[in-house]
This record gives structure tokens, sequence and C-alpha cells, in this order.
């Protein structure tokens, strides 16, 4: 009786390993999705920093706030963190009402996934004699958003040193 007891228990259990590996083998493949191209990524975020340059040295608002996603923040320095397109627009707007110094942007670093992508760079601002006003570093979060990597986050601060507090 132990015997037979023995048998169905064994058999019992090769049957269920079989159908697993079975079902296992019937199963429809799943579409394979292509590998994400990181090196392709900094690619094109570098093409939108040139475009982000671009903008910025020609005084452009428009083209610079687009170079942000619809749900954006920009937090610069001692603000608080403009939310969406229009409120970017407006403050390089106002940057710009005056003289600007001329941009220039260099990626360090970028990691990420078809989802996001964390940017870090360096930054300079020269003026129009070429001297050196000011440089720093960001750290810039991106979105694909209508085909296109846009700034979702962009978070900046200078290197140069802070301003002594006014008595």
């Amino acid at each position: 009786m132990k015997k037979i007891q023995l048998f169905k228990i064994a058999f019992l259990a090769l049957a269920l390993v079989s159908l697993s590996c079975k079902k296992a083998d019937e199963a429809p493949a799943e579409s394979a999705k292509p590998a994400f191209d990181l090196a392709a990524a900094k690619t094109a975020v570098d093409a939108r920093y040139r475009e982000f340059e671009k903008a910025f040295n020609a005084k452009d608002s428009v083209a610079l706030a687009n170079c942000y996603t619809t749900d954006a923040e920009f937090m610069n320095p001692n603000a608080k963190a403009l939310e969406g397109r229009p409120a970017i627009q407006k403050v390089f707007g106002e940057w710009f009402k005056g003289e600007s110094p001329t941009l220039k942007l260099n990626l360090v670093e970028l990691w990420g996934d078809e989802n996001n992508l964390t940017a870090e760079d360096a930054w300079t601002m020269t003026d129009k004699d070429g001297k050196v006003v000011d440089e720093g570093k960001s750290i810039e979060v991106y979105k694909m958003e209508d085909g296109k990597w846009l700034l979702l986050r962009d978070c900046y601060n200078s290197d140069m040193p802070a301003m002594p507090m006014k008595k």
C-alpha cells in the first residue's frame, strides 16, 4: 500500500512538473522590446543643449520655453520654482530685457531609461568680450514628450561665491 501511495505522489509530482514546463514552452512569446539606447539618448540630449543655447543666446524666450515639457518646473536659485511653459517663458523674457551673457552648456553625465533621463551638466556664461561672468552646474530631468526629450525639471546653481548678506 505504501508503494502505491509513493508511486501516486511521484507520478503526480512528475505530471505537475511536466505540465508546468509545457505551459512555459507553449506560452506566447512576448514581443521583444528593443533595449534602451543610452548612447542615442545622450546624443539627443546634447542636441537639445545646442537648441537651448541657441534660443538663450538669441534671447528667444518662446523657443526656450519650448525646450520644457508642458508640466515642467524651472528651479533657479533664490526663487520659488516656476511651473509650466508660460511661467518659464515669462521669467526668461524678464531676463532678456537687459544685456544678457552668452551661455555654453556641457553635458557631464547622463543616466536613465526610456521613461526619464537625468543629466548633469556644467555651464558657463560670458560677456560680449568673452570674459566669464558666471559658471556653475545643473541637474536636469528629461521626459519624452511629442517625440522629443524635453526638460521636466531644471535646477541649477552657480559656482561663484554667494553674495554677502546685507546688514
